[in-house]
């Protein structure tokens, strides 16, 4: 079996929803399918969205990438499918990811920002630029954040992720607390 790496940059063919609504609908479907088949052929890799471009990037054993990547580069939800790096492989460096997303974009802000680019476009990236953003996703720990804030289109829209404040949810604890203390209590003096 003869590993490979292969990393492509792509644009959009779908008007993006609102960040604030959430991972965008499309991004979801190709995580989702890609999640349950990628397992299935042993490939692994990751995936960033960002201004209406994809950088993806793929490992595993060289047909079986060259048989994903035929199909993705037929999928409507994208075109101008461009190979970034294509290489052999030594050993896997994603192990356990079938397809890791970054929606978190403060590291992609990091990497924009040192490298003096504007916007996130992949088909700008040299090798370098391509080995930066790769490490990029495979060093990334917010692979199960819903909201890509950070980007361009979220700055003016940014939210804290929390879903409840920490004052909100110490009240709930401390009121479950008393709440169980008093049925405690009241279940005594039943009895």
């Amino acid at each position: 079996m003869s590993l490979i790496r292969l990393a492509y940059a792509s644009t959009a063919t779908f008007k993006a929803m609102p960040l604030e609504q959430g991972i965008e609908p499309n991004v979801s479907r190709i995580l989702l399918s890609s999640r349950r088949n990628n397992p299935k052929k042993g490939l692994v890799g990751g995936l960033y969205y960002g201004d209406g471009h994809f950088f993806q990037y793929l490992e595993g054993d060289e047909s079986a990438v060259h048989e994903l990547y035929d199909r993705i580069k037929r999928d409507d939800r994208h075109k101008d499918v461009k190979t970034l790096i294509e290489e052999p492989l030594k050993t896997r460096t994603f192990s356990n990811w079938s397809m890791k997303y970054v929606p978190v974009a403060g590291d992609v802000g990091r990497f924009l920002r040192d490298n003096k680019l504007s916007k996130f476009d992949p088909y700008q990236f040299d090798s370098i630029l391509c080995e930066q953003m790769i490490e990029l996703v495979r060093a990334s720990s917010h692979d199960d954040k819903l909201v890509n804030y950070g980007t361009r289109e979220s700055r003016a829209h940014r939210t804290n992720p929390d879903i409840v404040s920490k004052g909100i949810r110490n009240g709930l604890i401390a009121a479950a607390v008393v709440l169980v203390a008093a049925v405690m209590v009241g279940g005594i003096v039943l009895f």
